[in-house]
């Protein structure tokens, strides 16, 4: 039988190529493996729709993530962890209109913070965009989860403290530690944080903090509550799937927000278009946002698609439970490990035209993809069983994304210094990376300024939100392996990230991926 063709580990070296990696990749036929890696096989481009298609029977996502993520979950509550989600999911789209209401308050409230901190050019500069839009995303996961007074328990920050400082991937970072067998068993930062969130929800804290509060009415654990007697919702989703719910929102969707702003302050022509887009909406509709104004934003769902297109990579990682062949006569054998990796496939000029490695939104107009639907330019949700969330995620995003530009101009600060992109690094998914220029001016990544003309189109009221309620939703089961963006882990290294010279230009520079970072 054939090999494997052994690669480098392009995404732990500290001084590797992007083009380097794809073109080996290329020339293993998207089979290979890393040297030193726990993992067995990694599976690109060719194999994705075949791997992805094999039964549970032939290849297992479930067993492998009860062997790594959830090994202190007892069987029971794994097994019910699908059932228990679809609960937590009905919730949240049966409340969209009031979770997306509170999302544009929290956005705004948020960025009103930095007012003060003007400088007389009226720039901000934000060091670490993954960091800036993290501690956003947990307070909007809060406010959705547990509700807004629970900030009030220092216990319960400190929870919410131990459950993100956890690194759950099946990144090459972090995935040797995940495979390795331990002869002592200690609790995990996630495991004691998830004990205390079902702790605050089922022994009084959470009643108590919320006896005299309006929100409690409104969050999913008061949902969860007022409802376990008639659902039969056991006790242990408190500890198990809302918290696991809250990580993925929180690590997802905050890591996404970063890279795209990153990607818009890289790129003024971007910026411009997405400007211009919003000024139309305000001049004919207002300052109100509604479900049918973010389905109008048609440039800025493509250039949400095309940063998650950038930052999308180990969509699944699998065990296979018998010999099975690929086409190529290579075997996966019983018991391997098995990566789906969409790197090469995500850069391929056969399917995204022209220009693959360019950040270009345009394109997505050519291709027909649609940011909340998975197709074939639109692996960011998953092969096969997809991400339930897609479609609340998506107008999330846009919802979040819309506000932000409406009041603020994103750039690099200083148009006359000509910049590059600086590459990107691996942890879960794809990240834009810290790069070093020459230069010995050092300054954040993102610069985020008040617009003067933003603000004439925009109300320094929070709006009302009005959103469309004649949603229909598929009834498709929740499967666990499946969260936001198709991903089933997350982890919270950062990056501090410096300033770098980028080019006003719509093209991405692929330069030398950095690994440096800073663990919380």
């Amino acid at each position: 039988d054939p090999l494997p063709a052994l690669m480098k580990n392009y995404e732990l070296s500290s001084s590797s190529n992007f083009l380097d990696y794809l073109d080996e990749f290329k020339k293993a036929e998207y089979v290979s493996k890393f040297i030193g890696s726990k993992s067995d096989l990694n599976l690109g481009k060719s194999h994705l729709l075949l791997f992805s298609s094999l039964p549970e029977k032939a290849v297992s996502s479930h067993k492998l993530l009860k062997k790594t993520f959830f090994k202190e979950w007892l069987d029971k509550e794994y097994l019910e962890s699908g059932k228990l989600s679809y609960v937590i999911r009905s919730f949240v789209y049966e409340n969209v209109p009031l979770f997306l209401k509170e999302v544009e308050y929290i956005v705004h409230a948020n960025l009103s913070q930095e007012d003060d901190l003007f400088l007389e050019n009226n720039y901000v500069f934000v060091e670490d965009a993954f960091q800036y839009f993290r501690n956003i995303s947990i307070d909007i996961a809060i406010r959705q989860c547990y509700g807004e007074v629970a900030k009030s328990d220092p216990d319960f920050c400190n929870a919410i403290e131990l459950l993100l400082n956890q690194y759950l991937s099946y990144g090459e970072k972090y995935i040797n530690n995940l495979l390795k067998f331990k002869f002592f068993k200690r609790k995990t930062n996630y495991s004691k944080g998830s004990k205390y969130l079902g702790d605050f929800v089922l022994k009084g804290k959470f009643e108590e903090l919320n006896r005299n509060s309006f929100d409690e009415n409104e969050c999913i654990a008061s949902l969860l509550l007022k409802n376990q007697q008639e659902l039969e919702i056991p006790n242990h989703i408190f500890y198990t799937s809302l918290p696991n719910y809250f990580y993925l929102s929180v690590i997802n969707i905050g890591n996404q927000l970063a890279n795209f702003f990153i990607d818009a302050s890289l790129n003024p022509i971007l910026f411009r278009k997405l400007e211009t887009e919003q000024r139309k909406i305000i001049a004919k509709h207002g300052n109100v946002l509604t479900i049918k104004h973010l389905d109008k934003m048609v440039y800025l769902d493509a250039a949400i698609t095309e940063t998650l297109r950038f930052s999308t990579n180990i969509i699944s990682m699998k065990e296979s439970l018998c010999d099975i062949y690929l086409p190529n006569g290579v075997l996966i054998s019983r018991g391997s490990f098995t990566k789906l990796n969409t790197i090469n496939y995500n850069r391929s000029s056969d399917i995204f035209l022209n220009h693959p490695h360019d950040y270009i939104p345009e394109r997505h107009f050519t291709l027909g993809t649609k940011l909340n639907e998975t197709s074939k330019t639109n692996l960011a949700w998953g092969l096969g069983r997809q991400c339930p969330y897609k479609k609340y995620v998506s107008v999330f995003m846009k919802l979040f994304i819309a506000t932000v530009i409406r009041k603020y101009e994103v750039s690099q600060g200083n148009e006359d210094i000509e910049a590059e992109h600086g590459g990107y690094f691996f942890e879960y998914t794809i990240r834009h990376a810290k790069t070093t220029t020459t230069s010995s001016y050092v300054a954040p990544l993102v610069v985020a300024s008040v617009d003067p003309r933003a603000r004439a189109f925009a109300s320094d009221q929070v709006p009302d939100l009005y959103v469309a309620v004649d949603w229909v939703f598929s009834d498709t089961l929740f499967d666990p392996t499946l969260f936001f963006f198709g991903l089933t882990t997350a982890n919270l290294t950062y990056e501090l990230v410096t300033r770098v010279l980028v080019s006003p230009s719509l093209s991405m520079s692929l330069g030398i991926i950095k690994t440096t970072h800073c663990n919380l």
